[in-house]
């Protein structure tokens, strides 16, 4: 033998070898449920989820925090990129071919540059090229309404922009699901609610669903003529077709969640609609891999598995289920949540397409457009105030100061809409420390949303404020410069904050007074349950929110991140 050949040899068993131990060391496996060891009569099935990948190609700004040192410190690690969660999800493949790669949702929408500035195609084809088979529909698939998602999934060139370098785009090579989104015309979904899978004769049912508050979410027009179904309800009614058809074997993909208080393989103090939604379903219903609220969790509900991965692809969730070939039901189960580390091998195939579409946005991303003193990121306050949520409502204030327009006195930013940081030593084009590119503030606020200047009275921003804390997704409303106020986390809903204390330049507002307040168009046309907002009036539309703070980082840098001082909570 050569010994070039030996060599080859010799590095790719230290590849696999390295690749093993990463995952051993950044895995935590649920020990509740036992080890899996396989009995006679039976197959393994793994099934590996994502969720919110959100069009996050390159590897975001964020860490994962992996455990606490002795003195409580968090321990991080870089994490997410779609050439290393393509090697990780490849790797584990090759252990076992009965594997079923999915998602819970939003694999698109909210996109950094170098898949939304072409319609996230990119990131449609890395998913086909990892080899996904079924995804829910996540909320952000419909951003751009259903005939732009139906050209995700059948493929076909964009409606205005056509297609990039005259080729077609071949759309999704994996299904989407929907079991509760109906066309009201039809009275049909409008993807299939599930699918069968068999594996050596064992079936095995995937059932699709979104999140029954969509609507609430999106802007109108979006989801006009559609049905969002309740979702526990559904599930049970295809768990039920399903069991007639001899499906013993059910996996849920759900564009739902909840929240928990620990680490990436845990799940403390779970709360959250999910739980509601396991509690009343068919116990029939194996898993469910959940999306939505971009957190890490490792459950077990009423008996059954419930997994959540992060988002951004910055982890991957492995469930292993052993099935019965007489009985078709799953005997033994277990689930871990694996940390997407960026110590393994990128995958060749996703990088070169990556470097593709980074070279077309290149001229564009990479423009410097101004400078920040240090880290400006979203880590909220006990409040629910962050340093990056005060810039950015700075900058659509200062974005609709105009007179001419009646200027604001306030912005309200949604912070769900703040989807990276801004970091100082982050050097995405080779630019100084401290210097911001238009792609990295793509990055921060990437969805084409516009701001809307209204009139409100002081009430109807008291009850603005209240509701953004009656929310079944808490959703703390950034706010500008100059404006305050203070809330009672144990006060009872509608009633959690005393109008006196919400303050403009440290005087309180008057009930009756009137104000000119500033926020995005969804908020305006009552999204994220802001029904207030719909009342108010002498509307001007204004530029994108991202252009807002493109213009504030060139108009003040360089930009100090924000006090977060405006906002404060009592118990």
């Amino acid at each position: 033998m050569s010994k070039s050949r030996n060599s080859a040899i010799n590095k790719a068993n230290r590849y696999f070898a390295l690749l093993f131990l990463v995952m051993l060391v950044s895995t935590v496996s649920m020990g509740n449920l036992g080890t899996l060891k396989p009995e006679k009569g039976t197959i393994e099935v793994q099934i590996l989820a994502i969720n919110d990948l959100h069009g996050q190609l390159e590897p975001p700004t964020n860490k994962m925090v992996m455990g606490y040192n002795e003195t409580g410190a968090p321990i991080s690690v870089d994490a997410g990129g779609a050439e290393y969660l393509a090697t990780y999800i490849k790797k584990l493949r090759s252990e076992n071919p009965n594997t079923f790669v999915v998602s819970a949702g939003d694999n698109i929408g909210a996109s950094p540059i170098i898949s939304s500035r072409f319609h996230d195609e990119p990131t449609i084809k890395a998913l086909n090229m990892i080899g996904f088979n079924y995804s829910a529909v996540g909320n952000h698939e419909l951003d751009n309404g259903l005939n732009e998602l139906m050209r995700i999934q059948n493929g076909g060139c964009h409606q205005v922009d056509g297609c990039y370098n005259n080729s077609t785009f071949e759309g999704a090579q994996f299904q989407y699901l929907a079991a509760n989104i109906v066309n009201e015309t039809t009275n049909a979904t409008i993807f299939p609610a599930y699918k069968i899978a068999c594996v050596n004769g064992v079936p095995i049912g995937f059932i699709g669903v979104a999140l029954k508050d969509t609507p609430s979410i999106l802007t109108p027009s979006k989801v006009k003529g559609l049905k969002f179904l309740d979702e526990a309800e559904t599930i049970n009614k295809y768990a039920k077709k399903l069991k007639h058809m001899g499906v013993k074997t059910i996996v849920v993909i759900i564009h739902d969640s909840g929240y928990q208080e620990g680490l990436y393989n845990e799940s403390l103090n779970m709360s959250g609609p999910i739980l509601d939604i396991v509690n009343a379903t068919d116990p029939e219903v194996d898993a469910f891999i959940t999306g939505h609220t971009h957190q890490t969790y490792n459950a077990v509900i009423n008996g059954r598995i419930v997994t959540q991965a992060g988002s951004a692809g910055t982890v991957l969730t492995d469930i292993d289920l052993e099935i019965s070939n007489k009985t078709h039901d799953v005997v033994k189960e277990k689930s871990r949540n694996i940390i997407v580390s960026r110590d393994v091998p990128k995958d060749p195939e996703v990088s070169e397409l990556i470097t593709e579409y980074k070279d077309l946005v290149a001229a564009l991303a990479n423009q410097v457009i101004g400078n920040i003193t240090s880290d400006i990121t979203v880590v909220m306050s006990n409040s629910g105030e962050s340093a990056l949520g005060d810039a950015i409502a700075d900058a659509q204030l200062y974005a609709t100061s105009d007179p001419e327009d009646g200027s604001a006195v306030v912005a309200f930013a949604n912070p769900g809409g703040i989807r990276a940081d801004l970091i100082y030593n982050q050097q995405s084009a080779g630019e100084l420390p401290g210097q911001v590119t238009y792609g990295e503030v793509f990055s921060v606020q990437p969805s084409e949303i516009s701001m809307v200047t209204m009139t409100l009275n002081g009430t109807q921003i008291d009850t603005l404020l209240e509701q953004q804390l009656d929310n079944p997704t808490p959703r703390i409303l950034q706010v500008s410069k100059g404006f305050s106020y203070v809330w009672n986390e144990s006060a009872p809903p509608g009633n959690m904050i005393d109008i006196s204390s919400i303050k403009i330049n440290d005087t309180s507002i008057s009930p009756s007074g009137l104000y000119r307040v500033t926020v995005n168009n969804r908020m305006a046309e009552g999204s994220y349950n802001l029904f207030v907002l719909k009342e108010g009036v002498n509307r001007t539309e204004g530029s994108l929110v991202r252009d807002a703070l493109v213009n504030y980082l060139a108009a003040f840098s360089p930009v100090a991140p924000g006090p977060m001082n405006r906002i404060a909570v009592v118990k």
